[in-house]
């Protein structure tokens, strides 16, 4: 009897060896398909503001956008743009001929997923499906809406990026057939569905074994499920040799995570403030240039915003810095709440955010969200009641006298220093 107890808890101790194992290498390939997929799929949603920022743009502008996108992620097999959900342009034109017209409603492979993205206004991740010019891909699409001047939306239509999965599975570590050192996997969630969706590669039986890890993996507009199984359990290894194997797992999938996560950590801290999450100074800089050009060179219309809390000193004195922090936070969230996918918001330092608002001349429109943005900043401070914050809006649009980026922020930034003047000034005839 105690030699068959020791029999059965060596084996469940083997299992709990194989298993671990198991999760450190699925662990793994899990975070090299998330890198991989949200790194790719992203590059779509530079796609809408091309679109918001320049309406009227041609095929060769178009051509330039797509090329530099499939410059950076060679994965990517064409760029399309379905203005009313019928393909109207598609780079590069060779070999994919065949999806131009392409109707999304019209077709029944495409049109629940494109009737998801006008449901929901946010992106969604189709597929992978089988294309309509050949061969199959992995769709990101994006709406595209428009602002109209009484504030109200206009769906314009849509972006979508096709890419290759194969070679995206393949730096994961998955090949076609599903297996990977000495691991079966299987993918489902067809269109972003996760575990409600289809199986598309691999055996789907997987997803119905007990002893198969499960994991879900986390794409832009939905999710995947992964299901991994051992070919050859380690419990066939002697016990320090599995004691090896999964130090050996774990500490791969810890790099691999450390790794991503580090990456991530560096790119927040060149372009994100760290505080509120917006756009730091440096973002900025760099997207703002490039918008500023494009108006120029387009000739359309730009405004910029130059906004500043007034009498911010107050709460940190009167609340203490912590205090001041969650009011830059909350008044950050506002701010966003308030403005579009195409324009950019950021927080240049202290009190002082810049809202860069393209294709948006002066008129309702930009009355209108300046009614909106004062109306917003009510604020809750812990143990307090709402507290009314004033803000000091300058406005400043690009003409033709504007000369660069820099001129058109020292022209909000005066009209702010006005604003604000103006006011201290009502106050004191009160």
């Amino acid at each position: 009897m105690l030699l068959q107890s020791f029999i059965w808890l060596e084996r469940d101790r083997r299992l709990q060896a194989d298993h671990a194992v198991l999760q450190a290498e699925a662990g793994t390939v899990r975070a090299r398909l998330e890198s991989e997929l949200n790194a790719t799929l992203s590059l779509s949603l530079g796609l809408s503001t091309f679109v918001l920022t320049k309406p009227d743009f041609s095929e060769a502008d178009l051509a330039q956008v797509a090329a530099s996108l499939i410059r950076l992620q060679p994965a990517i097999r064409s760029v399309a743009l379905a203005p009313d959900n019928v393909i109207r342009f598609i780079y590069p034109r060779a070999g994919n001929e065949k999806a131009l017209g392409l109707r999304y409603l019209d077709t029944p492979t495409q049109r629940d997923a494109v009737l998801r993205l006008m449901r929901e206004q946010r992106p969604v991740t189709a597929g992978p499906v089988e294309l309509v010019q050949g061969g199959t891909g992995v769709i990101n699409r994006i709406p595209i809406v428009f602002t109209q001047p009484d504030g109200s939306a206009r769906y314009w239509g849509l972006a979508s990026v096709a890419i290759d999965p194969l070679p995206v599975f393949a730096r994961a570590g998955i090949r076609p057939d599903g297996s990977h050192n000495g691991v079966r996997y299987a993918l489902r969630g067809k269109d972003g569905l996760g575990a409600q969706g289809e199986a598309f590669l691999g055996d789907g039986v997987l997803f119905r074994d007990p002893d198969a890890v499960l994991m879900d993996v986390i794409i832009p507009g939905g999710s995947w499920q992964l299901a991994a199984q051992s070919l050859s359990p380690v419990a066939g290894y002697g016990v320090w040799m599995q004691v090896l194997l999964v130090w050996l797992a774990t500490l791969a999938g810890a790099l691999v995570a450390y790794s991503l996560s580090a990456h991530q950590r560096i790119r927040s801290m060149a372009l994100q403030d760290n505080l509120t999450s917006l756009a730091n100074r440096h973002q900025f800089s760099l997207r703002g240039q490039d918008m500023f050009a494009l108006a120029k060179r387009s000739r359309r219309h730009l405004s910029l915003l130059n906004i500043d809390i007034d009498d911010f000193k107050a709460i940190n004195d009167t609340y203490g810095h912590a205090a001041g922090d969650a009011v830059l936070v909350q008044i950050a969230n506002k701010l966003s709440a308030c403005c579009r996918v195409s324009d950019l918001l950021a927080r240049l330092g202290g009190d002082e955010f810049v809202v860069l608002l393209p294709d948006t001349p002066v008129g309702p429109a930009l009355d209108s969200l300046l009614e909106r943005l004062r109306a917003a900043v009510e604020i809750k401070l812990p143990g307090s009641a709402p507290i009314r914050l004033g803000i000091s809006i300058g406005v400043a649009t690009c003409s033709e006298a504007t000369s660069s980026l820099d001129s058109l922020m020292r022209q909000a930034d005066e009209a702010m220093y006005l604003a604000k003047e103006q006011k201290r000034q009502a106050g004191l005839k009160h």
